[in-house]
């Protein structure tokens, strides 16, 4: 089943989420060669999708606070804050940290107690990870080698994403170290299971 969260709100899974990301590859004209593309690294992440909380006349609307997951999106735009997003259940799951670039909420007639939702969020990178290069591939040059960590033990409440912001500087890495540590499915990690990770 497809499962959305942004902090601690729960969204009932909405018919379609949209994830796009650019490169803002550039144009530049020789004199002698005529044009050609300066390339770029690809820009931040974007995930943009709609739907609604259900009211409690729905059917399925148990264990949703429509006004209160309302209030929670409007305090996340406010706060200009990063948030773990996560999306999974899909063929393209997403864990990332994020921050709210668009929110429209609105009611519709006839659909008492639930409130509708139009919601754009965007990876969220700092510029002190950008500058590295832990953000973006080999956008930066180290100037000292981080210590190298070969693998790590799982501990209770820890998710891969996690661990790979922690280990890697970037929460969006986390499927290297499924796929280094022959983890089937990201989300299925337990305590006391060794991972390896990546250099």
């Amino acid at each position: 089943m497809v499962e959305v969260t942004l902090g601690a709100v729960r969204f009932w899974p909405p018919e379609r989420v949209v994830l796009s990301q650019e490169a803002a590859h550039q144009r530049v004209t020789l004199m002698e060669a005529g044009d050609i593309t300066q390339l770029c690294p690809p820009g931040q992440k974007v995930a943009a999708f709609s739907g609604f909380f259900p009211g409690p006349g729905y059917p399925f609307g148990e264990g949703y606070d429509p006004a209160g997951a309302a209030a929670e999106l409007k305090k996340m735009l406010e706060e200009g804050k990063p948030y773990p997003f996560s999306l999974t259940g899909t063929e393209l799951p997403v864990q990332m940290e994020v921050t709210v670039e668009k929110l429209s909420l609105w009611q519709q007639a006839g659909e008492d107690g639930c409130i509708w939702y139009d919601l754009t969020v965007r990876e969220y990178k700092s510029a002190e990870a950008a500058v590295s290069g832990t953000a973006g591939g080999n956008a930066g040059k180290r100037t000292e080698a981080p210590p190298e960590v070969k693998q790590y033990t799982v501990q209770e409440g820890d998710t891969l994403w996690g661990i790979a912001k922690s280990f890697l500087g970037d929460g969006g890495r986390y499927q290297e170290i499924a796929s280094l540590s022959g983890v089937a499915n990201p989300n299925l990690i337990y305590p006391g299971q060794v991972l390896t990770l990546p250099e």
